[in-house]
């Protein structure tokens, strides 16, 4: 299936942009989650990141549903 939907678009056509501007965008989120989970690092006992990390999944399912 992917390579059909590559045979349409070059190198650098409609399909390499949109993925460089979807990552462009995701980037700031990338760096915030990585600040927050050095800053957490070791100060969460396991069941609290056990928690934090079940509820964030449930969030997840929740919005992929709706």
């Amino acid at each position: 299936m992917f390579s059909v939907l590559t045979d349409n678009w070059d190198l650098f056509g409609q399909g390499f942009w949109t993925t460089i501007k979807l990552f462009l965008i995701g980037l700031p989120a990338l760096f915030a989650a990585t600040w927050l989970g050095l800053k957490l690092f070791g100060r969460l006992d396991e069941a609290t990141f056990r928690k934090i990390v079940l509820g964030l999944l449930l969030a997840s399912g929740v919005l992929l549903i709706v």
